[in-house]
């Protein structure tokens, strides 16, 4: 479906041998992109016995600082969950070749799985542009070890991806664009970029006397930037929020570039 396959983004793993796992069943669906957020390490532990099969996947995991770091490349974060809410439902994973398509072949999508004692925290979830669960019988442990929960997700998004190129351009499914040359796939922005614009509007709020309390707007501002918004849309909120700057301070003050391409 995306050009490369996803990144597994895995939040703070505790459980040394479900790393090993964990590389296996990415070298089973061909992957090898992945990060670690904090959590044990694998060198010289079960790891490299249960990832024995794919030591070089298992090699090739790399770390980061927080969830922000471990996704900020992406433009669209998929958080695999089995806590619902009412501001935030969870999507079944069936679903997921619909909410694929509907992100087209441009997104560049993250997998992300917490811990395996809690799962992922409030501010994680809000960085996450959709929540998925998945399903098991009514009555049955709804959480699933770590690596069996990447396992059947990774499975998903290779049948999603399979349907995706067997029917690129079904007249029935109003998701996929007939004419590429008339509906161009969008250019996303990074998590990164969104994120700089958040922080850039709080110190705007902060700086213009806004009365607010601070972890709310904190956590609305993050929630926006789950949104997939286009790259363009992040430069003209950017300038925006120049000129409302400008307004301010009566100067023109410059921000960074809102998008720069790798």
């Amino acid at each position: 479906m995306v050009a490369g396959g996803p990144r597994v983004v895995l939040v703070e793993p505790q459980i040394a041998a479900n790393l090993g796992f964990c590389a296996r069943a990415l070298a089973n669906f061909g992957l090898a992109d992945w990060v670690q957020v904090g959590g044990v390490e694998w060198r010289g532990s079960e790891a490299e016995r249960t990832g024995a099969p794919a030591l070089e996947v298992l090699a090739g995991l790399r770390r980061a600082a927080d969830l922000e770091e471990g996704v900020g490349e992406c433009s669209h974060v998929i958080g695999f969950t089995a806590r619902g809410g009412r501001e935030r439902p969870l999507t079944p994973l069936p679903e997921m070749g619909r909410v694929l398509r509907e992100w087209g072949s441009a997104a560049r999508v993250a997998l992300v799985f917490g811990r395996e004692d809690r799962g992922l925290e409030t501010e994680e979830i809000q960085l996450c542009t959709e929540l998925m669960r998945i399903p098991t019988p009514d009555g049955a442990l709804a959480s699933l070890n770590l690596s069996h929960a990447l396992g059947i997700g990774l499975y998903q998004w290779w049948c999603a991806q399979g349907d995706f190129e067997a029917h690129p351009t079904d007249p029935a499914d109003p998701t996929l664009p007939a004419d590429p040359a008339v509906a161009p796939e969008p250019n996303w922005s990074d998590l990164d970029d969104r994120l700089r614009l958040a922080r850039k509007t709080e110190e705007e709020l902060r700086a213009s006397g806004f009365r607010y309390e601070s972890e709310l707007l904190q956590g609305t501002l993050r929630r926006v930037c789950a949104l997939p918004l286009q790259a363009r849309d992040v430069r003209q909120l950017e300038r925006i929020l120049r000129h409302v700057r400008w307004l301010r301070e009566g100067q023109d003050v410059e921000l960074s570039p809102a998008h720069k391409r790798k």
